[in-house]
């Protein structure tokens, strides 16, 4: 019986224990949390959104095109020796400015001196020949006449007095051949530019005959240059159309890190094919560089103008989303609240969107904060101050912004 009652004791000290180290929860917790829940949504649903938004406006945008290209010189002369010598004078150094005419080496020209001094006496011994012979050929027409020689006499004068004349000819010539020699002794500068490496000087012989790829010196014209870059095929024919269309189609030329054009000349030339393997046409346009702000085989942007949109509307690109249904935009309207407005996209200048339906100028647009956002949100805007249009465009007012706009 005792080992009974130690049995219950322990069982009742073991639940008494339990209940103590395990306590039940109290209160029902899902029943709690719930209200919670609801009162924060509640809370969601009053807080309006802050976005920026931007005003549509009405432009009128360039349409232009952007290509790489590089400086052309409009001429490169390798200036060559036309006769063998030895400089004896040099009037120009590497990289300078040098004008057609001037006169940039000498060469020795006394052997020219004394062949043309030769020449000219020949000449003077032929002619008396010639005198001598004319004389004796009149003599002989009066003794024919006179019956005194017969008819060959004359015929033989006559034929010594041509060749008499036809000596003093051939001497002339040999004179201005070796006179044309004499000027390859100066040698002067075919064609206005900057002059590169000299490969000579004072004392050394140059030859008629050098065929080296640098001769004597370089002349590159530098004013006016060439911009040359290439086109897809699929601008041909906007090229062809607005060439057709304006005898003076400007191309602004920018190079590294410019912001505005360094130079602006006109269209000149399309290739008149296609290369097939990249599918891409030469264009190029001639450029005045009377100030040497451009250098030969310079890389450069070229920015053809070939006409503008008039009077569009425009957004900011930024505030353009796609869908499946099409591009939209969050459109602000009365009660600060957004409404998701389709639009149809014209075209894009830069980071400006042109829009042909769905908005009017002065609509406001939000360019930030659309991920937030739902169709009837509450949202609280920031209006964004006009910025450049992306391009040298023209507002309606007749304001010019600043930027070039590239398609």
């Amino acid at each position: 019986m005792k080992r009974v009652f130690y049995l219950v004791v322990l069982l009742a000290l073991a639940a008494a224990l339990y209940v103590f180290a395990y306590p039940r929860p109290m209160g029902n917790t899902h029943a709690s949390a719930e209200p919670a829940t609801a009162g924060k949504g509640r809370a969601g649903s009053d807080l309006a959104v802050a976005v920026v938004t931007a005003a549509a406006r009405q432009q009128t945008l360039p349409i232009a095109t952007r290509a790489i290209g590089y400086i052309e010189p409009v001429a490169t002369v390798v200036l060559r020796s036309r006769a063998d010598g030895i400089v004896v004078q040099q009037n120009v150094t590497e990289g300078q400015l040098v004008k057609a005419g001037d006169v940039l080496f000498k060469l020795d020209d006394q052997a020219a001196q004394a062949t043309i001094a030769k020449d000219q006496a020949q000449i003077a011994k032929d002619q008396a020949n010639a005198d001598v012979a004319k004389a004796s050929l009149q003599r002989e027409q009066d003794l024919v006449q006179k019956g005194v020689d017969p008819q060959s006499s004359l015929d033989a004068a006559v034929a010594a007095s041509k060749a008499a004349a036809a000596t003093v000819v051939v001497d002339q010539a040999e004179l201005r051949a070796d006179q044309v020699t004499l000027t390859y002794m100066t040698i002067t500068a075919p064609i206005a530019g900057r002059v590169g490496t000299v490969n000579t000087s004072v004392g050394n012989v140059v030859h008629a005959a050098d065929t080296s790829t640098g001769g004597l010196l370089t002349i590159t014209a530098m004013d006016p240059v060439r911009v040359s870059f290439t086109v897809a095929e699929s601008d041909l024919d906007s090229f062809r159309t607005a060439l057709a269309g304006n005898k003076q189609l400007p191309v602004d030329v920018l190079a590294a890190d410019d912001k505005t054009p360094r130079a602006t000349g006109t269209l000149s030339f399309i290739d008149s094919s296609v290369d097939t393997a990249s599918g891409t046409v030469v264009i190029k346009a001639d450029i005045g560089n009377a100030a040497g702000k451009l250098w030969p085989g310079q890389y450069v942007t070229a920015i053809t103008r070939l006409g503008s949109y008039d009077n569009v509307t425009t957004v900011p690109l930024q505030a353009v989303q796609q869908s499946s249904s099409g591009p939209y935009v969050y459109a602000v309207g009365a009660g600060e609240k957004v409404k998701r407005q389709p639009v149809t996209l014209g075209a894009t200048v830069g980071e400006t969107a042109i829009i042909d339906t769905g908005l009017k100028p002065g609509d406001h647009v939000v360019i930030e904060g659309q991920l937030r956002l739902n169709n009837g949100s509450t949202v609280k805007e920031t209006l964004q101050a006009a910025a450049p249009a992306g391009g040298a465009a023209t507002s309606a007012d007749g304001k010019t912004d600043s930027a070039a706009g590239i398609s």
